[in-house]
């Protein structure tokens, strides 16, 4: 795909799933969200939608975790109960949003033609498509179909690059230690998770996610739009149709964002 091209009017879809997991019927989307706005507007106020699932949420067993760690490959035991799942069951009653797949997809289409959406991101963008396709495969077993000419960004791709700068580092070497875990990971490296970049940007160090669809994608919203507001030129040439992985070993050892712009360059072009 080649790079997009600048427009004063800047579209985007921003996508949150929250999908079943640790079994064997894992990423199963059972609470979709999408917030759709001109993303160079900082003033915009956002479309927002969010839908719960009913053909994933009305299968408790989808939610029942079988795989703890140390157990045999292919051995299977139902150890815990995934607690989204009883929050969610509140929620479905408390709002009656629960609806089919088919009608949250064909909002999900609507919307995106008619607010005239031209980028399609999300923060892992590549798990969410992935999990829209396997939610697609499980329930009806038509193929999941992006917009037409829809553009693909993923905005973990620009925090890792961007956001997880020199600046970034000096200042967390300044924090004392119990701050610094506020921003790193049990094994106690640096994070670049949504949470974490929301935490650092905005200035709320203790600040928590939601892990409900429609909350992260608001908060995923935000994100995107100071990126946008710093590195638009950049964002439009080098991210968007081009989604690459740094790892968590480069953004912990290699602080400098134009060393890994570098680094990522290259390993795009190896992928292409």
């Amino acid at each position: 795909m080649t790079p997009f091209k600048r427009k004063d009017k800047l579209t985007i879809c921003v996508v949150d799933t929250e999908t079943t997991m640790m079994n064997e019927y894992s990423h199963q989307v059972f609470d979709f969200a999408y917030v759709i706005g001109n993303v160079l507007d900082s003033n915009c106020e956002p479309l927002e939608r969010s839908f719960l699932i009913d053909e994933v949420l009305d299968v408790p067993k989808n939610f029942i975790w079988t795989t703890p760690k140390g157990m045999p490959e292919g051995e299977r035991k139902n150890f815990a109960t995934d607690s989204r799942y009883e929050t969610s069951l509140k929620r479905r009653t408390k709002t009656k949003k629960g609806v089919s797949w088919e009608f949250a997809l064909d909002y999900f289409y609507k919307d995106c033609s008619r607010m005239g959406v031209d980028v399609f991101t999300a923060y892992n963008v590549k798990f969410d498509i992935e999990a829209l396709r396997k939610t697609q495969d499980q329930i009806n077993d038509k193929r999941f179909r992006m917009p037409n000419g829809m553009n693909i960004m993923c905005l973990m791709d620009i925090a890792q690059t961007k956001v997880i700068n020199n600046d970034f580092h000096n200042w967390f070497k300044k924090q004392d230690k119990y701050l610094q875990k506020q921003f790193t990971t049990d094994k106690e490296n640096i994070s670049y998770s949504a949470e974490c970049v929301f935490r650092y940007w905005f200035d709320n160090y203790y600040y928590k996610e939601q892990h409900t669809a429609l909350r992260d994608a608001r908060m995923e919203w935000k994100l995107a739009v100071k990126m946008f507001e710093r590195w638009e030129k950049e964002i439009k040439k080098d991210f968007i149709n081009f989604v690459v992985n740094l790892g968590w070993k480069v953004v912990n050892e290699i602080p400098s964002s134009t060393k890994k712009a570098k680094l990522r360059k290259e390993k795009r072009n190896l992928i292409a």
